[in-house]
């Protein structure tokens, strides 16, 4: 039997990525802003849209209303505290 010539693969070594601070990268963008007011709004109708919901509704889905206008309340808080950072990060940034 002949043998087999294989080739000798190397292997590359292993760098480990640092996470150094890129100079370029930017704090405050556009998009971010977009997404942020974006999601704001959806989470703010959906709540208005429960809530009224809960008023009006009788019977066993008053407390499914109910629940949900709390979560999508605070979600919605969480998102207007977001776009208040970015706003503040864009006034910082003039």
């Amino acid at each position: 039997m002949a043998k087999k010539k294989g080739r000798v693969v190397r292997r590359k070594p292993v760098v480990e990525k640092t996470a150094l601070a890129v100079p370029g990268r930017k704090i405050f963008s556009k998009l971010k802003l977009g997404i942020v007011v974006r999601n704001f709004v959806l989470f703010a109708l959906l709540f208005i849209v429960s809530y009224i919901l809960s008023i009006v509704s009788e019977g066993t889905f008053v407390d499914l209303f109910n629940f949900l206008w709390i979560i999508f309340a605070f979600i919605s808080v969480a998102f207007f505290l977001a776009l208040l950072v970015l706003l503040f990060l864009k006034l910082i940034k003039r």
